[in-house]
């Protein structure tokens, strides 16, 4: 059993690792996060909020105010799992290349995509354009950023993230000045101090359907209408993976079947801050 233990948390820690290896929105994780002991579907985020300035009265001081601190209780929607059987006829000596090739298929085919279209789904949901971008796309980023400046959103963590196929009409907005380089490189990794992220358009939609994974029905379907980018500040949102777990089933512990078996659990959630929607800029396709 202690062996089974361990290759599980072997398979759960190269899972963890290859998904948030190239995930757009995996290191966006809230951090300051209380987990309800009662409900393993509640997490709790700290919200905080002071008061301005008043008058000091030399005879009596400084005014008094109060400051509401609230952990504040979300939900999360989202448990999602899968199983994959490996017959005992395959070589033991090959299981756990075999099983690193799952991982990788795995987690870049589909559980990235999903992770990332579901939470960009969720941040989408009160767009503030709504546009056809093409030669036009930097007076609209810029507007979104001034819409951040002009509600005091900090400025030093803001992400942009793009839609794939407006990179190149990004590319070609922006004024390019060559030297004598010997290698010539047009990728758009930051503008005006904000991190830029391209997003597939497959996953940069306002909508997505959860399959159930009935019926062949496995890994989600996109929906709605198409995103053109979002501007976000990081600590407007809440992103909470509460469980993440793996579990390696040997062929001689299987009693249904002469197969290993791996099995992989993931409860999620996000969204936007109830006190920061302000910190949120979303501009979809106008269809």
């Amino acid at each position: 059993m202690a062996n089974t233990l361990e290759k599980s948390q072997k398979y759960l820690d190269l899972f963890m690792e290859l998904y948030k290896k190239d995930s757009l929105t995996a290191d966006i994780d809230t951090k300051a996060v209380q987990f309800d002991m009662t409900d393993a579907n509640i997490v709790k985020i700290l919200e905080m909020q002071t008061q301005g300035m008043g008058n000091y009265v030399r005879d009596t001081g400084y005014p008094t105010a109060a400051v509401n601190s609230v952990w504040r209780p979300y939900t999360l929607s989202q448990d999602r799992g899968i199983r994959f059987t490996l017959d005992r006829a395959d070589s033991e000596e090959t299981l756990g290349m075999q099983i690193g090739n799952i991982a990788d298929n795995f987690t870049r085919m589909y559980m990235k995509p999903e992770l990332d279209s579901y939470r960009f789904s969720k941040y989408a949901v009160n767009p503030k354009a709504t546009e056809v971008l093409n030669n036009n796309i930097m007076d609209a980023i810029d507007t979104a950023a001034v819409y951040l400046n002009d509600k005091e959103v900090p400025d030093g963590e803001r992400i942009l993230f793009v839609n794939q196929n407006l990179e190149l009409a990004m590319r070609k907005a922006l004024p390019r000045q060559w030297g004598n380089e010997g290698e010539i490189n047009t990728q758009v990794l930051k503008y005006n101090g904000m991190e830029v992220r391209f997003v597939p358009s497959s996953r940069f939609n306002t909508e997505v359907t959860l399959n159930p994974g009935t019926s062949n029905s496995f890994g989600y379907t996109p929906g709605g209408v198409p995103i053109n980018f979002i501007l976000l500040d990081p600590k407007a949102v809440w992103q909470v993976t509460r469980f993440a777990n793996a579990k390696f089933v040997t062929a001689d512990e299987n009693q249904n079947m002469d197969s290993h078996l791996f099995m992989f659990r993931i409860v999620h959630d996000c969204g936007i801050l109830n006190n920061k929607t302000d910190g949120v800029y979303c501009s979809i396709l106008d269809d």
